[in-house]
């Protein structure tokens, strides 16, 4: 996701571990029949870390793992941050690998896929701002590193089974749609070396919005390439009074935004720390803010996308928002998702944009992924 999020711990319980151990004979049995069709974020955990949100945390364990299966997921994303993980000599700080590789035992475990996913590169910073990093899409010794480093972590886990895929790179920002496409080749053939046959994701430029699919370069002779693609929109209403953009006191005089609905008057509130599209007084709804995004999508998978593979790998709303409609937007976007041919990762599991709120219970938005 292109912003940064604060921790909001969940409980997790022991029994989900008991529960679903009781159901499971051999992990590596069930590798064959491993799905990505409903998946869940975790965010916070391996990447972006502040003082609130330290890297690893205990707040994430297998009875966590347990609960993402009991509610019907299939596979869990893990964005980490290779900034975090290698050294200054180009080597693995075998210290903050650890815990990814003891949460690959619990999913191995309890029959989930799971989804490496390159957070941070140096030199790609997904943020908006005029500082963002960009680099690397044009300076050949960055693009070196970035191929380095996949040919370390390709190798490290090339034993591990069909049930572990790689991501490139979390929403890129190349400065043009094209220059993406010879990062991804570069990134591709770094992997192949020692995983021939992995599923690896290319993402697409511009935050891997589904509108800059049309410049995306597929191999053809690699089946095993396959597409993400986040979705958020409209902001104004998923990312309501979001703390990183909009101070306290601009949201707290922000009103409710509802979905679908009429824009309410936010010129005294969030218009103005920056324009909102839409804005004030105008309408949110599936067949405009959703359904032609989506069509798109359809349009490309049948086309050009022919064949290939394709992961809503984000979307979600920020825990402010009203609890029915965010019901509302989850199904309307997961259905959308799913009659394009899509799979889809939720953003997140009981952080910023929960399906689980930090008392265990359920968020509203699970049941928009689960209940049509």
């Amino acid at each position: 996701m292109r912003f940064q999020h604060v921790l909001a711990r969940c409980l997790p319980s022991w029994l989900f571990v008991a529960a679903s151990l009781a159901g499971l004979s051999s992990a590596h049995g069930a590798e064959a029949t491993t799905t990505f069709k409903r998946g869940v974020n975790i965010s916070n955990w391996l990447s972006q870390n502040e003082a609130e949100t330290p890297y690893a945390a205990p707040w994430f364990g297998e009875a966590d793992v347990a609960w993402i299966r009991a509610q019907g997921f299939d596979h869990i994303r893990f964005p980490i941050d290779t900034r975090i993980w290698f050294k200054a000599d180009g080597t693995l700080d075998e210290a903050k690998v650890a815990p990814f590789d003891r949460a690959l035992g619990w999913v191995r475990r309890h029959r989930l896929g799971a989804i490496l996913d390159v957070h941070f590169l140096e030199g790609a910073d997904f943020n908006q701002d005029a500082r963002s990093d960009t680099r690397l899409y044009t300076d050949p010794a960055l693009l070196d590193r970035a191929a380095r480093i996949w040919r370390v972590l390709a190798t490290r886990y090339a034993k591990e089974g069909a049930y572990l895929r790689f991501e490139l790179l979390n929403e890129p920002k190349a400065p043009e749609n094209t220059q993406l496409n010879g990062f991804n080749a570069r990134m591709l053939a770094a992997i192949r070396e020692s995983n021939p046959t992995r599923v690896v994701y290319f993402p697409v430029n511009r935050w891997n919005t589904i509108p800059n699919l049309g410049d995306l370069a597929l191999p053809a002779n690699d089946p095993n390439v396959a597409v993400t693609v986040h979705f958020y929109e409209p902001l104004v209403f998923t990312h309501q009074r979001v703390p990183w953009v909009y101070p306290a006191a601009i949201a707290a005089r922000t009103p409710a935004i509802i979905f679908p609905g009429v824009v309410p008057n936010l010129r005294d509130s969030m218009e103005n720390v920056r324009k909102q599209n839409p804005g004030s007084g105008q309408m949110l709804s599936v067949e405009h803010d959703i359904a032609p995004i989506f069509a798109q999508l359809a349009a490309w998978a049948k086309t050009k996308g022919a064949g290939r593979e394709i992961l809503l790998g984000e979307f979600g709303v920020y825990k402010l928002v009203p609890g029915d409609s965010a019901i509302r937007w989850i199904r309307a976007v997961r259905q959308a998702a799913e009659r394009a041919g899509c799979g889809w990762t939720v953003w997140d599991y009981c952080n910023d944009f929960p399906v689980r709120q930090r008392d265990g219970t359920p968020a509203p938005a699970l049941e928009g992924l689960f209940k049509d």
